[in-house]
C-alpha cells in the first residue's frame, strides 16, 4: 500500500469472534506476577550481595534464577497454547418486513 494512494474500503462479510477460556486468562496472570515478582526478588538479591561471594552463593543465585526462568517460559507457553476458541459470524441480512419489490 503506497502512502499517495486512497485507502481501500471493505466489505465486512465474516468476522471472527475468540473465546478464550478462564486457564489462559489464569495463566497470562501468573505469567506476569511471577515475571515482576521475580525479577525483583532476583535483582535485590543480586544487588544485596556484600563482601566475597562463594561457590554456595553463586549456586544459589543460578539455581533461583533458573527456576524463574523455567516457570517464566511453563507460565507464558501454557497461556499460549490454552484453548481458544473462534466463532464465525455473518452479518444478518436486513429485513425489510413484508415488503415486496417487484419489476
Amino acid at each position: 500500500m503506497s502512502w499517495f494512494k486512497p485507502k481501500q474500503k471493505w466489505e465486512r462479510t465474516f468476522r471472527l469472534r475468540s473465546n478464550q477460556s478462564s486457564g489462559r486468562s489464569i495463566l497470562a496472570v501468573l505469567f506476569w506476577l511471577w515475571g515482576v515478582i521475580g525479577l525483583f526478588f532476583n535483582a535485590g538479591t543480586l544487588f544485596g550481595l556484600t563482601g566475597s561471594i562463594g561457590v554456595g552463593t553463586s549456586a544459589l543465585l543460578a539455581a533461583t534464577a533458573l527456576i524463574w526462568i523455567g516457570s517464566m517460559v511453563l507460565f507464558g507457553i501454557g497461556a499460549l497454547l490454552a484453548r481458544t476458541d473462534f466463532d464465525g459470524e455473518r452479518p444478518i441480512a436486513e429485513d425489510y418486513g413484508d415488503v415486496r419489490v417487484t419489476r
